[in-house]
Formats: C-alpha cells, structure tokens, sequence
C-alpha cells in the first residue's frame, strides 16, 4: 500500500472516529440540560404541591355538595353552604322555595368548576368560579360568588346562565 493510500485509510478512520466523538458528545449534553431542565421544572412545581389544594379546589369543595344535596331535596343541608350575609337576607323557607322554583336547579346532578377568579383588596378578597351545571333540565353554566367566614369559603350567589337565582345581596 503506497504511502498515499495510507493517509487516505488513515483520514477516513480519524474523521469517522472524530464524528462519532461529537455525536456522542452532543447527544451526552443534550441528555444533561434535558435532565437538568427536568429537575428545575419539578423544583418549581414542588412548592405549588406543598401548599394543598388550589382556591379552584376549595370552591368545587364547597360547590360540588351543595349542587347534590340541592338535586337530592336536601334543601336545608344546601342552604347551610350559604354565606351568613345570604342566610341573614333570606330565610331558609325562601331559599328552599326559590331552588324549588328553577327547574334547572331543582334538577342538579352535579357541576364541574373550571373558572376562579380572585381579586384583592388589602385583607379582603373576592372569589367567583364558574362552570357547567348538569342537570336533569339540561347543561347551563353556573356561577358562584363566595365569601370566606371562618377560613372556610361560604356561597354568597348562584347564577344560571348570567342570571342570580340564589343572592345575598339586597338593594336594601
């Protein structure tokens, strides 16, 4: 073999070993910042988990029984979800009538929240979720407004398609 063709033999093997060389080593860091990126997005994640449930959470908490036991005819349960200034407004037979006077209402199988919205003012806080309410009348979205008595979220009002069927609020 001539000289020639030994650099040639020679060249060949050193650029496949050097192009191995680099998609070893590329694909080595691409490994190391795809697992380090892993650990951060979990290092971020982590203290959300910490913290318990989300306030979308705490409301479908509060929701989710008061639309069953509203379905069920368990009115004078429901109406113990209600805010104390709704409960100071409107007596129990009142409420009790007004959810037997909406059909979509008095028909609640169960609602599922997808919505919250919170808004601030100093130590004061407004919550309202909305979603969808199953019921034997047909799917409407619903809305709550809620109030937090004792660290617990209270319902203030209920709202079927925009419109207030349960309020707590007068114009008193």
């Amino acid at each position: 073999m001539a000289q020639a063709e030994k650099v040639i033999v020679w060249s060949i093997v050193a650029a496949i070993a050097f192009a191995l060389g680099m998609v070893l080593f590329v694909n080595d860091r691409i490994k190391s910042t795809r697992e380090a990126a892993e650990k951060a997005a979990l290092a971020e994640a982590a203290p959300h988990e910490t913290h318990g449930p989300s306030m979308l959470d705490a409301a479908a908490a509060v929701a989710v029984p008061f639309v069953a036991n509203v379905g069920a005819g368990r009115l004078a349960v429901a109406y113990e979800a209600m805010a104390s200034p709704y409960r100071s407004a409107v007596t129990r037979a009142a409420f009790e009538a007004a959810c037997r006077a909406s059909p979509i209402l008095a028909g609640a199988r169960s609602v599922t929240l997808n919505r919250l919205r919170e808004q601030n003012a100093g130590t004061a806080a407004s919550i309202e979720a909305s979603g969808v309410l199953d019921s034997s009348a047909g799917a409407v979205p619903i809305g709550f407004v809620f109030l937090r008595e004792a660290g617990q979220l209270r319902i203030l009002v209920v709202s079927l398609a925009g419109v207030p069927v349960l309020q707590g609020v007068t114009a008193r």
